[in-house]
């Protein structure tokens, strides 16, 4: 009986073993996988089962964690050892969840002292991020060290809390795994030795990095090249990232076939010798990110030891936030420049809250020889301020002040110039720019100037619509010489709008001639207009002493003016001018009145016949009421119809035409008071009375005035009486034999006088007089024939009148100073 139950319970037994060995996988997902679940991994697939050395072999097994899956297969395992053959690791992206994740805490690791050593065999890693799977081995010589080979060779200690080890990387394994197609990372090529751990919070990695990066621009090649140390920390919980790249040892070369890259120009030998092919850079000081935050604290970038330009760029407490980067972008950056041709350039400027602001200074000797002038001592410094520049509206100030010895461009000498320039914007958009420009002297060819000032000021707003450009300057000028005049205190007020066209007006005073000039310059047109303000012609003398030394205006107003256009060479003009005086040495003009009309067109000026008025011309004799008339014709002007009253009598000019060498006039006279013409003194004792006429041939040639051919005559008769006269008593002392003959001129009444005239361009006059008439005390008709030759200038200079014209400007100048 006992052994029947005994069989029946071995029986039962063995059939639950041997269904629990059959039904091993459903009952170990049953009993395993519930317990996966709460720690969020899923048991999708597992088939094992015992060798015969009582070793578990697992065929395969599957398993997944937020959405990353792993495959193994082939895993032997005992007490002693678990070997896996192949094993599949799929990355894949995380899942998106909205609970807020746990900090990261200090690893705690529960390490058994003893336990069976791992071994995968082969580990394939399959990920987006990768164009090819990645290749691994993994073994474990001792307990808790790792050591992984294949597409990556490294090695891992496995503490308590910590994991730490090392790792060698390179380019090539890179470029085969990763998927990119980024060009620029083609010329990358690294060596990598890091030693990491890992504590659960924070990692780090510090190490050897060799690196070169070869970039290409067409035919222009950079190499960088950095050796050194390179060190990183990453905190899981602050999320900050620190770089520490100060041990590494940055160089930059670029070949010489960059400097195809500057265009064949005037400027390009300059331009090569100001550009080093040899760098250095350093980030002395470790980098962090934190938060979207990058901090950069200290950046530099130096022409290399044996170049010949000294360039030095310093980048200080640079700090970027990636997620608005030019709204948070903060940096200081200092530039120092210094080359053969550049004596200094230094550059300070700093970026904080999307404002821009700093300062520089620039030394040269001289200008750069491709440069169309030359200039020595050129200096310039300034500073600016620039906001909003996020919005490409930036707001600001720029203020530079620049200066040099002296200059010479396009014919041009400038000295000891000075200037300063003022720029800035407002929110608004109203921009504004002054130049302030001052120096000693300038000169074109002949023409010199001193004591030069000039400022010249625009305003605009750049806003929406229409650019309306509002301009001023004002320009002095101490002196203005030239071959042909000099002006002193020149001063030029002008106004302007720029906005299709130019409109602008200038207000002029030159040696105290005064004007307005106004104009409209556009592409199609160029309309003027001068306005000259009715002013006293004294101003003018300081201008016209220069053409004629011994000339003076003395009294007057003159005024008028001006129109056209500039492109078309044309113009208008009316002058007008009003009861002038001038005095000319011992010659004076009273009271000049003329208003002229007239056009320019292509180089020919030409005006309306007009009439002036002279009332007086006090030329050693008087002459008044002037009238005639005064034409230009194709740039020839010329007088004519020009009458007036001489010696009690009138005369009449036919013609004259101004600065023609070459010409003759003709003038006739009638009415003459022969007592006025004839004495030249009241005490000679001679006297002649009567009226005569005739006309005068004035020849005129660059040798100066000639008469040929005049005559004078006669109207009516005449009375010639001669009575205590020294000379011609005297004559008749001397010549007794004449005495019969000279007595009857002594009362002799005139019937008839003819006379030949004569003058040579050295002022020399020659009179072949024929006298006819009756002496009635003698009751003796007399025909007598006289030459006589006297200088004429001399004459006109002799007859006191110098004395009355000095008079007469003494007190009109004395009445213009009460």
């Amino acid at each position: 009986m006992l052994k029947r139950v005994g069989l029946i319970m071995g029986a039962v037994l063995l059939s639950i073993v041997l269904l629990g060995y059959v039904f091993r996988l459903p009952l170990l997902q049953w009993a395993v996988a519930p317990q996966l679940e709460k720690a969020g991994v899923t048991l999708s697939c597992l088939d094992f089962s015992l060798t015969s050395k009582l070793n578990v072999y697992i065929q395969k097994a599957c398993l997944s964690y937020k959405n990353q899956e792993l495959v193994v297969e082939g895993v032997t395992a005992n007490t002693r050892h678990v070997e896996i053959k192949h094993a599949a690791l799929n990355v894949n992206p995380l899942p998106q969840s909205n609970k807020v994740s746990s900090p990261a805490t200090i690893l705690d690791l529960a390490l058994p002292k003893t336990r069976p050593t791992i071994a995968v065999e082969h580990l394939t890693i399959n990920s987006a991020f990768l164009k090819r799977p990645l290749m691994l081995n993994i073994t474990e010589p001792t307990l808790n060290q790792f050591v992984v080979s294949g597409h990556l060779n490294a090695s891992a200690t496995l503490y308590n809390n910590k994991v730490q080890g090392q790792l060698k990387i390179n380019d090539g394994s890179l470029k085969q795994l990763l998927k990119t197609d980024n060009e620029l990372l083609s010329g990358l090529s690294f060596n990598a030795a890091q030693a990491f751990s890992f504590n659960g919070v924070e990692a780090s990695l510090t190490g050897d990095l060799q690196t070169q990066y070869d970039y290409k621009i067409q035919s222009c090649d950079i190499t960088n090249s950095s050796k050194g140390v390179l060190s990183a920390t990453y905190n899981l919980n602050s999320q900050k990232l620190d770089i520490d790249p100060s041990q590494l040892k940055n160089n930059v070369t670029i070949s010489n076939n960059c400097q195809s890259l500057i265009p064949e120009s005037s400027y390009k030998s300059f331009a090569i010798k100001q550009l080093p092919l040899n760098w250095q850079w350093a980030l002395a000081k470790p980098i962090n990110f934190a938060h979207n935050n990058l901090t950069l604290p200290l950046i530099t970038l130096k022409s290399a030891v044996q170049a010949k330009q000294n360039i030095d760029i310093t980048v200080t407490d640079t700090f970027i936030n990636t997620a608005a980067p030019l709204q948070s972008a903060r940096i200081q950056l200092k530039v120092q420049l210094h080359t053969d041709e550049i004596d200094a350039i230094t550059l300070s400027a700093q970026l904080k809250n999307a404002q821009l602001s700093g300062n520089y200074d620039i030394t040269l000797t001289a200008l750069p020889e491709f440069l169309p002038a030359e200039a020595n001592n050129i200096k310039a410094h300034g500073d600016f301020t620039l906001t909003q520049l996020v919005d490409s509206k930036p707001v600001g100030k720029v203020s530079t002040t620049f200066s040099f010895d002296k200059a010479v461009a396009y014919g041009t000498t400038i000295n000891t110039y000075t200037g300063k320039l003022v720029a800035s914007m407002s929110e608004k958009l109203d921009a504004s720019v002054v130049l302030k420009s001052e120096f000693k002297g300038a000169q074109y060819e002949e023409y010199k100037l001193t004591g030069i000032n000039n400022t010249l000021s625009a305003r605009a707003n750049l806003g929406v619509g229409e650019l309306f450009a509002h301009l001023n300057a004002n320009t002095q000028i101490n002196t203005l010489t030239s071959p042909n005049v000099d002006l002193n205190t020149i001063n030029v007020t002008s106004t302007g709008l720029q906005s299709r066209a130019l409109k602008a007006s200038h207000h002029v005073f030159v040696n105290g001639v005064e004007l307005v000039a106004n104009h409209h310059v556009s592409k199609v047109a160029h309309p003027f207009e001068v306005i000259i303000p009715q002013q006293s012609v004294l101003s003018l003398n300081s201008l016209v002493s220069q053409f004629e030394p011994l000339a003076q205006l003395t009294q007057g107003e003159f005024g008028g003016r001006i129109s056209g256009d500039v492109n078309l060479q044309k113009a208008n003009f009316n002058l007008t001018i009003d009861d002038t005086s001038a005095l000319y040495n011992d010659y004076l003009v009273n009271q000049f009145r003329a208003q002229l009309s007239g056009q320019y067109d292509s180089g020919q000026l030409n005006v309306e016949p007009t009439t002036f008025n002279l009332n007086e011309l006090r030329a050693g004799a008087v002459v008044n009421n002037i009238n005639g008339k005064i034409k230009v014709v194709n740039n020839s002007a010329q007088a004519f119809d020009i009458s007036g009253n001489v010696f009690d009598g009138v005369f009449e000019l036919d013609k004259y035409t101004l600065l023609k060498s070459q010409q003759t006039a003709n003038v006739t006279f009638k009415d003459i008071d022969a007592s006025k013409l004839i004495t030249l003194d009241d005490k000679s004792g001679i006297t002649l009375t009567g009226r005569l006429k005739g006309w005068l041939p004035l020849h005129f040639s660059d040798s100066g005035v000639e008469v040929t051919n005049g005559n004078l005559l006669n109207q009516g008769e005449g009375k010639l009486i001669i009575s205590n006269n020294t000379a011609f008593d005297s004559v008749m002392q001397q010549q007794q034999e004449l005495q019969p003959v000279l007595s009857l001129l002594k009362n002799l009444d005139i019937q008839k006088l003819n006379s030949t005239v004569a003058l040579n361009s050295d002022g020399w006059l020659y009179l072949g007089v024929n006298l006819q008439g009756f002496n009635e005390p003698q009751q003796q008709q007399v025909n007598f024939n006289y030459n006589h030759e006297e200088n004429v200038f001399t004459l006109l200079r002799a007859l006191r009148l110098s004395d009355e014209i000095t008079q007469k400007v003494e007190q009109q100048y004395s009445q213009k100073g009460n």
